[in-house]
């Protein structure tokens, strides 16, 4: 940025004025970059239009929700018993009475593993289709060389036409004290496709998007006579706007009040303005309400939202990272929230028709150990087989893919990875898997090293 003003004479006072362009929330500092135009993947096939990711972040037990074994010792199958599920033959933990309602318009992968055991590269490998190439305490810290997150490059191979960043995280990102979990935004892509953070908490009953805070408020005829006051500055600065700076920041503009005066915008980020008895169905709790504000976004036009499971919910603290209360936890913090919002997320899609495409996505960054530990009635972490759901979005529904063993430890058939996952998802939203991106340095890279798996979207 430097050499660039040092390239041009301009003086300070040209420069205060140009400054002075951001008109009262027109910067709006994550919006103000040119939507980037890129050329569609060869080979889509995907039906989805978007995808909303529920990331049940620290790691459900397989076990208490979507994999049960009721043959198993005591000591193993847990504490809780089996229901059945609209798909014939196919048993869920009892905690999950309204999901199980949707299996036939559901795949379960019942195979997932890989083999990183912490947190950190766990999720970094099923955001980006990668192993994290560094050692565990180093996932910690987010650089410009990460690997980018599956919805940066959607945002960059695929955007859409929508008036949002087609990439958001709701509500915050997972990250670990001052640390910041790579894998998360865009890494190597650069800052443009990083998420929108929708931030604040969307369960608070007058929530508003904090980072647009004019969508809300203001009618969309003030915003536009905002942006006449920014054409009449502009036009008195004339040597600024010989300059493809000051082209950039008119499209900035104009990208800007595109947003703030975006009726269907307006409508996603008000959660204030949704009636009662509608956000009760999702749960009035954090999770339930961020799934609600993901799935106004896909409305406004975003094309990958992932709703994050945030540690602070629930009496424990401690998300679905169970090593103690697995059992308690799983009953009253955190399976019947989930069980809640993924109902009332599937039926608003049904209902609206959207279904079909909107890919919907509920996965971890790995499971819970199959052996109880018996001291303090916890379950530790356990990447070598866990359960992750698709449905909607072309996805072929009415299926399990993949048998555990006996005590859900190890994939009997099947054994998946995160770049199958990755590849899966990228299939689905109509982007080759094997597309060949570059990074912000030009050095290419593959979408995913992975295979879509077949039977789900054949």
């Amino acid at each position: 940025m430097l050499s660039f003003w040092n390239n041009h004479s301009l003086d300070r006072r040209e420069l205060l004025r140009a400054g002075g362009l951001a008109v009262s929330g027109l910067s709006l500092a994550g919006l103000l970059a040119p939507q980037i135009r890129a050329a569609k993947s060869s080979g889509s096939f995907g039906k989805a239009k978007n995808c909303i990711l529920l990331y049940l972040s620290g790691g459900p037990a397989q076990l208490d929700t979507f994999d049960p074994k009721p043959d198993a010792p005591a000591d193993i199958r847990g504490e809780f018993s089996t229901i059945a599920t609209s798909l014939p033959g196919v048993r869920v933990s009892e905690l999950l009475p309204n999901a199980a309602k949707w299996l036939h318009k559901s795949a379960l992968v019942r195979t997932m593993c890989h083999e990183h055991n912490d947190h950190g590269r766990g999720s970094y490998w099923m955001f980006t289709g990668y192993q994290y190439p560094g050692s565990g305490p180093d996932v910690e810290k987010m650089t410009r060389s990460d690997m980018p997150h599956i919805g940066s490059c959607v945002a960059k191979l695929a955007p859409g036409s929508g008036p949002l960043p087609p990439f958001a995280l709701v509500p915050h990102r997972m990250d670990v004290s001052t640390g910041r979990r790579a894998g998360q935004f865009a890494g190597a892509l650069g800052p443009r496709f990083d998420p929108l953070l929708t931030g604040g908490n969307p369960n608070d009953d007058d929530f508003k998007l904090d980072h647009i805070p004019l969508i809300a408020n203001q009618p969309a005829e003030v915003v536009k006579r905002r942006l006449s006051l920014v054409d009449q500055l502009n036009s008195q600065t004339t040597p600024l706007n010989d300059l493809a700076m000051s082209r950039t920041l008119r499209e900035g503009q104009a990208k800007a009040v595109e947003v703030i005066s975006s009726d269907a915008v307006r409508k996603a980020i008000d959660l204030s303005s949704v009636a009662k008895n509608d956000r009760e169905r999702y749960g009035r709790n954090l999770f339930g309400q961020s799934v609600l504000l993901g799935s106004r976004l896909l409305d406004a036009g975003v094309r990958l939202v992932q709703c994050n499971w945030q540690r602070r919910q629930g009496k424990n603290g401690f998300a679905w990272d169970t090593h103690w209360n697995n059992f308690s936890a799983h009953k009253e913090d955190l399976v019947p929230p989930f069980d809640q919002a993924f109902h009332a997320l599937m039926t608003d899609l049904e209902k609206t028709g959207k279904l079909e495409e909107t890919l919907v996505v509920v996965a971890a960054e790995f499971g819970r150990s199959p052996k109880i530990t018996r001291s303090n009635g916890g379950r530790e972490h356990w990447p070598d087989c866990y359960t992750v759901l698709f449905a909607g979005g072309g996805i072929k529904g009415g299926q399990v893919y993949g048998q555990s063993d006996k005590i859900a430890a190890r994939p009997a058939t099947l054994p998946t990875s995160p770049a199958d996952f990755t590849a899966t998802i990228y299939h689905c939203l109509g982007i080759d898997p094997h597309t060949e991106s570059h990074d912000q340095g030009g050095r290419p890279f593959a979408l995913s090293k992975g295979t879509p798996i077949a039977p789900l979207v054949a």
